[in-house]
Order: structure tokens, then C-alpha cells, then sequence
């Protein structure tokens, strides 16, 4: 929250003349260093945190604030027309309850006829984003409609196309345009042009540094509500040159075209296409790529640093423009700080990591080598749609921490399998080299380090990336690692736990018992005294492990026996609560 402090004289008097404001709040440090500040403005009338302005000044701001450091060209600026005759702002549905009538996309089965895309603000990003919702109008909203807290506001406006912005904030404002129809709430509410203003122009002006700067008057606590956002001046865009207009038009189109492409190129957003580390095996830049992922990555870091560069320019050009506009060059400047710009560049990590995280995916089924987006979330299965890599069987992917399979059983084998389809055979150990150096998993080779990755860390991953709403939920026996193994929800069935039981867990209790029995020989021939403990050691494990998958196996059987059914309408925590059927079969989320 940004405060002002100031010293002030009150007088029950009429006062045309101008008053005399110190801004401390420019200063840390406590009373002593404000009190020494005071003193020296008293002496030194010219400083520039002393500031002398007419309090009539005040009532042409809306809602009156003591911006006593506001410019004769700011006060200025908002006796001009506002932005609510331009464009309407609306607030919309209040739900009544949230976590019943709200899930995030990739909870459901899609398509799913009766659920709309929903704005509710969210985290800072302009131009495009945040598009994570969908809200159950189900019956056109019948049963929101029956909740006693439920508020429906608005409904001429919702499933709309509009501008949105987050209406609380714990930062500086960003707006969205969203290109197709949501219905919205009151945290993220929406605005509608009245006649045929431009939204471009609208979003332009409002993802500026002047909206920001305006702002500071309107609303100083961070708190962007409608009716601040609607009182903001507004500059009709046909008072504009129409090659001034035309430029601001030709910005905002490259910049919400590349902040969509940003966006859509994470599995997190509806309308991603194609994971951006495998673009280019198959292109005009495939010889440069040369089967390397470590090529592929650095060609995505100069494009992924391109884009950012070039969105950061289209937005200080476009701050240049609406400065001029408004005229505030002595108040503001174009440049934008790196942290502001919200498309993400390059990390290594994060994004060899998202990798394998579509690799499941490509195991599960949900993504395609030969299709673009989603292949399934739902819905009637199509073998046709898998050609170069085929999903596994079965929907359950093992993650032990040693090889006990030599089939799809066995997530290594999958992913030397993917490692090969998509950058060649000949370069997969290279591959696996530098995906284990990344991850940085410490282990005794590549394979396992991976695979160390896929066991401790992937499901913690995938859960934050998803919101806590995880669509591959992992099976846990236990501390041992007896049993792990994760499974996509939306191929789930109510056989699923008896399949697991059947083909996978009896057959792991037979290698874990061949594996203590391969043990326990070489312990007993072994004379090296370092290599015995180390033997021992797993030897151990391996039996702590058994132990744990037989403690485990009446627990799956008795949800097993069950055949729960899930209805993904209710959302993954309702389902996953449901699926363990007051047991702990699943790892905690």
C-alpha cells in the first residue's frame, strides 16, 4: 500500500490560496529523518518535496484526493472526458460458492456442454492471459442461481468479448483483452465499448505508463476497482492523427499477438499447440538442432529473448505515443523495467523440466507427436491420432527407482523411446546427458538421475504448476517408494485399481523378491568390504520397499473392490478425496 505523509492545518475558513504540502513518504528512517527533512524544506523553499498547489484543484480528480503533487497538466487531463463514456465497465457474477461453480480448465472434460470460460483476474499480465477458469452455467445457471450468497449481475454482458484487469492487486494494474467470449466476476470484471471504439486503442492506453500514473491519484491503495478504472481521462481516439492511430493500432495488434503466442506455448493454457523445445526438429532449423536438445534449447532462448525485447519495445513506443498524448513528458518517461514485462524468457530448468512433463502427457495420450493441443481430455478414445509415439496401454506409468520392467511398465524405457522419435537414436544418450546436468538429480548415471527426478521431484512439480489440481495423480505407498505410479485422470475408469493390482503391483512384488534373492547372493560372495556395505544397503531397501508394497496392497484393495466412480464436473479435489475413500492411496496434494 502506498501512504502519504503530510503535515496539515485545518481552518474553518474559505482558502483560495495555495497550500503547502511535504511529501515524506519519499523518506525512510523514522520521525528523526522526516523532522530533519521539515526543517529543511522551511529553509530551503525550492527543494523538490515541497510542493504548493491550489486545493480547488483537488475537486477536478474524481473523488477529491489531496494529490497536492499532482501537475497543473494532470489536473489538466481529467477535465477531459473519461474513459465510461467510451466504454462500459461492468462487474460480474458473484458465484455464492467458488469452489462448487468454478474449476480451472483443465479439471474437466472437454468440450463440456453448460461450462464457459470465466475472467477472475488474477496474477500481473497485460494484454493476454490469465485464462484458466470455467463456471458451471449448467441449466443456464439454475443451481448458482438457487445459492443464497449467489450474486448474478450483469447478464445482457456475460460470454463476452471485452478488456479485463485484476480488480485487487498487490502491484501496478494490467489489463487483457480477450478475444473471445467469458463470462466474469467482480474480480475480474470487464468493460464493453458503448460505439465502435477501438479496443486496441482502449488496451493500448490503458497498459501505458499514464493509466499507471493516473492511477496513483485515483486510486493510491492498489485497489483497481471499477469504479476507479471507469473515472480514468480518456482521450477519444478520433482527436488522434490518424497516423498516430494507426500506429498505436499496428503496436497493440504485434503485442497481443505475441503475448498470445507466449502464453499458449506452456501446457498450462487451453490453446496450447506444440511444447516449444520440439518446434524445430522438424523444420528449416532442424539441421541446426542436429538431434541435440541442448541446440533446440538455445534457439528457444533467442527467440524466447526476441519476443520479450520486441514486447518491450511495442510497449515503450506505445508509452512514448500516450505521453505525448496527454502531454506528460515532464512527468513521465517511456522505459519499462524488465520485471514489468510479462511474457516469460528462457530458464533452462523450468522448461527442460515442462519437457518432461509433456512426455507424460504423450504416455498418457492427452498430447500427440501428430496432433497439435490436446489429442484427449475426455471423451471417446481415437488411435488414429497416435502415430509416431504411442500412449501406453494401460493408463498407469510405474516411477521406480531402479529398472525392474523392460516394457512400457518402466518410465525410462518410454522416454528413451521419446528421446529417440523425436531427436534420433543415435543421440539419446547425449540427450539423457544433458537433461540429468540440468535437473541437476545427483545420482550414479544419466538414466538414473532422471529417473531420481521422475520418483522425488515430478509430482511435487506438476501439482504447483496446476495449481494443486493435478491431472496425473500419483499412487504412494509410502516413504519406501514400494509402489509410485501415476495414472491421468481423465482416462480413469472404475476397474483402473484392480488393473493396477493385477498388472503391475503383483508382478513389481515378484521382482522386488527376485531382486532381494540376487542380493543376498551377491552379499554373501562379496570380499570387498565397501562394496558389501553398499549391497547391504540396498539389499535393505529393497526389502523395506516389499514390505511396504504388501502393507499397501489390502488398502488399494478394499478402494479397488469399490469401483468409485468419478465425475469430473466435481473437480479434482472432490475427486480425489473420493477416489481414496477415506484411505491414503495417493500422494498428498
Amino acid at each position: 500500500m502506498h501512504l502519504h505523509k503530510i503535515f496539515y492545518a485545518l481552518k474553518n475558513v474559505p482558502n483560495d490560496g495555495n497550500g503547502t504540502y511535504i511529501k515524506l513518504s519519499a523518506f525512510k528512517g523514522g520521525m528523526n529523518v522526516q523532522r530533519d527533512k521539515v526543517l529543511e524544506a522551511i529553509a530551503n523553499p525550492d527543494i523538490d518535496y515541497l510542493y504548493r498547489t491550489n486545493q480547488a484543484n483537488f475537486k477536478k480528480i474524481p473523488g477529491s484526493p489531496i494529490a497536492y503533487w499532482a501537475t497543473k497538466k494532470v489536473f489538466k487531463s481529467f477535465e477531459r472526458s473519461t474513459l465510461d463514456e467510451h466504454f462500459k465497465g461492468k462487474e460480474g457474477l458473484g458465484t455464492g460458492n467458488n469452489r462448487v461453480f468454478l474449476k480451472y480448465w483443465f479439471e474437466l472434460i472437454l468440450p463440456n456442454e453448460g461450462w464457459y470460460p470465466y475472467q477472475k483476474g488474477g496474477a500481473y499480465r497485460k494484454w493476454y492471459g490469465n485464462n484458466n477458469y470455467y463456471v458451471d452455467w449448467r441449466n443456464d445457471g439454475r443451481n448458482m442461481k438457487a445459492m443464497p450468497k449467489s450474486n448474478i449481475r450483469n447478464l445482457p454482458f456475460q460470454y463476452s468479448i471485452g478488456i479485463t484487469w485484476s480488480a485487487i492487486s498487490s502491484g501496478k494494474p494490467s489489463f487483457r483483452y480477450t478475444q473471445t467470449k467469458y463470462f466474469f466476476d467482480s474480480k475480474g470484471p470487464m468493460m464493453f465499448h458503448v460505439h465502435e471504439e477501438s479496443y486496441f486503442f482502449a488496451i493500448g492506453y490503458l497498459n501505458s505508463k499514464v493509466t499507471e500514473y493516473f492511477l496513483t491519484f485515483l486510486s493510491p491503495t492498489l485497489d483497481y476497482r471499477l469504479g476507479q478504472i471507469q473515472k480514468l481521462p480518456f482521450i477519444d481516439e478520433e482527436v488522434v492523427s490518424r497516423i498516430e492511430l494507426q500506429r498505436i493500432l499496428t503496436l497493440v495488434s504485434q503485442t497481443l499477438d505475441t503475448s498470445k503466442k507466449e502464453w499458449n506455448q506452456y501446457e498450462e493454457s487451453i490453446d496450447f499447440y506444440k511444447h516449444p523445445l520440439l518446434t524445430h526438429i522438424a523444420d528449416d532449423k532442424q539441421t541446426e538442432v542436429g538431434g541435440r536438445l541442448e541446440n533446440a534449447f538455445a534457439i528457444w532462448k533467442t527467440e524466447a529473448q526476441d519476443r520479450f525485447d520486441q514486447l518491450k519495445a511495442n510497449e515503450e513506443e506505445l508509452n512514448r505515443i500516450f505521453i505525448d498524448l496527454y502531454g506528460l513528458n515532464d512527468e513521465l518517461t517511456p522505459e519499462v523495467e524488465d520485471k514489468e514485462v510479462s511474457v516469460r524468457r528462457a530458464d533452462e530448468e523450468r522448461d527442460i523440466k515442462s519437457l518432461l512433463s509433456y512426455f507424460i502427457g504423450l504416455v498418457f495420450g492427452r498430447y500427440s507427436l501428430d496432433t497439435p493441443g490436446l489429442a484427449y481430455a475426455g471423451g471417446e478414445w481415437n488411435t488414429d491420432k497416435y502415430q509416431k509415439f504411442v500412449p501406453n496401454k494401460d493408463n498407469l506409468l510405474l516411477l521406480n527407482d531402479d529398472r525392474y520392467f523392460d516394457d512400457d511398465r518402466d518410465i525410462m524405457n518410454r522416454f528413451r523411446t521419446f528421446l529417440a522419435v523425436t531427436f534420433g537414436e543415435e543421440h539419446v544418450q547425449e540427450n539423457m546427458d544433458y537433461i540429468a546436468y540440468v535437473i541437476g538429480k545427483k545420482a550414479d548415471n544419466s538414466e538414473q538421475a532422471i529417473r531420481k527426478y521422475f520418483v522425488d521431484d515430478f509430482f511435487k512439480d506438476h501439482k504447483k504448476g496446476y495449481q494443486k489440481r493435478p491431472i496425473y495423480w500419483e499412487f504412494n505407498s509410502g516413504k519406501q517408494n514400494g509402489l509410485k505410479a501415476l495414472m491421468y485422470l481423465h482416462r480413469y475408469d472404475e476397474g483402473e485399481l484392480a488393473m493396477m493390482r493385477t498388472d503391475y503391483m503383483y508382478p513389481l512384488q515378484s521382482r522386488y523378491e527376485e531382486r532381494i534373492e540376487k542380493l543376498q547372493q551377491w552379499v554373501q560372495d562379496e570380499s570387498v568390504t565397501k562394496t558389501k556395505k553398499q549391497l547391504e544397503k540396498k539389499l535393505k531397501h529393497v526389502t523395506q520397499q516389499l514390505k511396504e508394497l504388501k502393507q499397501y496392497d489390502p488398502i488399494v484393495r478394499h478402494v479397488a473392490d469399490q469401483r468409485i466412480n468419478l465425475d469430473l464436473d466435481d473437480g479434482v479435489l472432490v475427486n480425489y478425496e473420493k477416489l481414496q475413500d477415506g484411505n491414503k492411496i495417493l500422494s498428498k496434494i
